[in-house]
């Protein structure tokens, strides 16, 4: 793979809670990657949480071509960029295909030094924490990329050129993995030390919430799976395992949100906010990307037909709140196509609610829809209806929006009315994870095809009418790992799908 980025040295504690919130140099810990620093993990795992957290969010993450893919935002035609993301139509050296296969492999070197270096202090808080975050970064490399190294990865010089490991073996090692760290976090729930909780910037320190948190990851990987022919004695064996260890998934006002205190200083708001909202000068300094990522015409017409309360959440009226109506972006017009910011909505104050705000990795939105779905399959014992309406309450609650009640009587919501439930399921779970996660989104329509009409780019370059399944390998590994990855055969974009995606 890439050899990665040299990290500078860490200036301190202080730096780390309070101010390093953002940019690398302020909470990157070693020197060189392939001969770390002898630090406590806890310093390494602000770190990690931290770049998980831009790496989800900022402008080289998932929102950079899923945001639109999906039918959630659009691209300005004010601004020339973003002609890959229009037209589907990118290489191996596309910014998207590159900067997710290095970032997320720098983050997870980062979590297997927390995971060895509290095997080896006899920490069992870290070793559970890594082990579930290396899921959580190597379950969203595959659903990327399909096979990835695995087995071989993370071994530094000793395996120079990594072997690919097979997608689905992967999905079911982090299930074990996952299994792993909620036993360890169940037996050390209430005795994690406050001076290691003060490095875990998302829970700190509560085992009991980061079991929830695996366990809910778990459920994610398995869910996935739902539509694979022969997979059903398979998951129904795997929840069992959740169900012995008792923590349960996450529940409401539970969501993983990590936060190592974000303020409106430059290089330390919220990666979120800092990529689509406004500089540390407010209001009247929106970034680049506010300007340029506007809201999509499909779902704007869907919030506005359905009278969904979230609409004015979601999104500004046009000209960034000072208009009086909302207008959306049909997907794919090119530069000059008169879709400029002024005339467009853009992204509202429900998920731009302060540079101090947490960035949620895992949410209870999130949580709730998988449990609905996973109850739907008679996987779980539950409520199905209760726990699809606790998503969607919980959509409403994250966004600030109101009447919620009077929504889930509506004929887009109404449980009583649906003829398909997992339609409905899926329908609102579009349109709750929207700006929450929109990788998730794109993984559900991919496996599920739902909804069935989300637009199509209308770009012309756009050869192939037709949302990706998946992104390519990046050139480095053709340029550094060639045997390995040419051993994956010819990828398509359109039809080298990933193993659960067999729609």
């Amino acid at each position: 793979m890439q050899k990665l980025k040299n990290k500078t040295a860490l200036i301190g504690i202080a730096a780390l809670l309070l101010l390093g919130a953002c940019k690398k140099s302020y909470l990157d810990i070693n020197t060189n990657v392939n001969k770390p620093t002898d630090v406590t993990p806890g310093l390494v795992l602000t770190n990690a949480l931290n770049s998980t957290a831009r790496n989800t969010t900022g402008s080289s993450s998932f929102y950079q071509f899923a945001s639109a893919w999906i039918g959630y935002w659009n691209f300005s035609g004010a601004v020339s960029a973003f002609a890959e993301e229009r037209s589907y139509q990118f290489t191996t050296n596309y910014s998207g295909v590159v900067n997710i296969w290095t970032n997320l492999y720098h983050n997870l070197e980062d979590y297997d030094y927390v995971e060895k270096k509290g095997a080896a202090i006899n920490n069992p808080f870290y070793v559970a924490v890594a082990k579930t975050m290396k899921a959580y970064d190597f379950q969203n490399l595959v659903d990327v990329y399909g096979n990835i190294p695995y087995s071989q990865a993370l071994k530094s010089t000793a395996v120079i050129r990594p072997g690919y490991d097979k997608a689905q073996d992967i999905y079911e090692d982090l299930a074990k993995q996952l299994d792993t760290a909620a036993n360890i976090f169940k037996v050390n729930a209430g005795k994690v030390s406050s001076a290691d909780g003060a490095f875990d910037i998302m829970y700190k320190g509560d085992a009991g919430k980061w079991g929830k948190f695996a366990n809910t990851l778990k459920l994610r990987l398995l869910v996935r799976q739902s539509e694979i022919p022969g997979r059903e004695t398979y998951i129904r064996a795997e929840i069992a395992k959740i169900n012995a260890n008792g923590l349960g998934y996450i529940g409401v006002g539970e969501t993983g949100s990590v936060n190592p205190g974000y303020n409106n200083s430059a290089g330390k708001q919220n990666p979120f906010w800092a990529t689509f909202g406004y500089s540390p000068l407010g209001k009247t300094a929106p970034t680049d990307n506010h300007r340029y990522f506007i809201a999509s015409e499909y779902a704007i017409n869907f919030y506005q037909n359905n009278n969904d309360p979230r609409l004015g959440k979601l999104y500004t009226t046009i000209n960034d709140g000072k208009g009086t109506t909302y207008s959306g972006s049909p997907f794919g017009p090119t530069a000059n196509s008169g879709d400029n910011p002024e005339f467009k909505s853009a992204i509202g104050t429900g998920l731009l609610k302060g540079a101090d705000m947490g960035q949620p990795l895992l949410t209870d939105v999130e949580s709730f829809f998988l449990q609905a779905e996973a109850a739907q399959h008679n996987y779980i014992n539950g409520n199905t209806r209760n726990l699809y309406e606790l998503a969607v309450q919980q959509s409403f609650a994250y966004l600030g929006a109101e009447n919620v009640s009077t929504y889930l009587k509506s004929d887009v919501a109404n449980w009583d009315v649906a003829a398909d439930k997992l339609k409905l399921i899926m329908t609102q779970k579009w349109a709750g994870m929207n700006g929450l996660n929109d990788m998730e989104t794109w993984a559900d329509y991919r496996r599920l095809n739902i909804p069935a009409d989300i637009p199509i780019s209308n770009n012309p370059a756009a050869s192939v009418r037709k949302v990706p399944v998946r992104l390519l390998y990046p050139q480095s590994e053709y340029n550094y790992n060639p045997d390995n990855v040419l051993s994956q055969g010819t990828i398509s974009q359109f039809t080298s799908r990933i193993f659960w995606d067999i729609n």
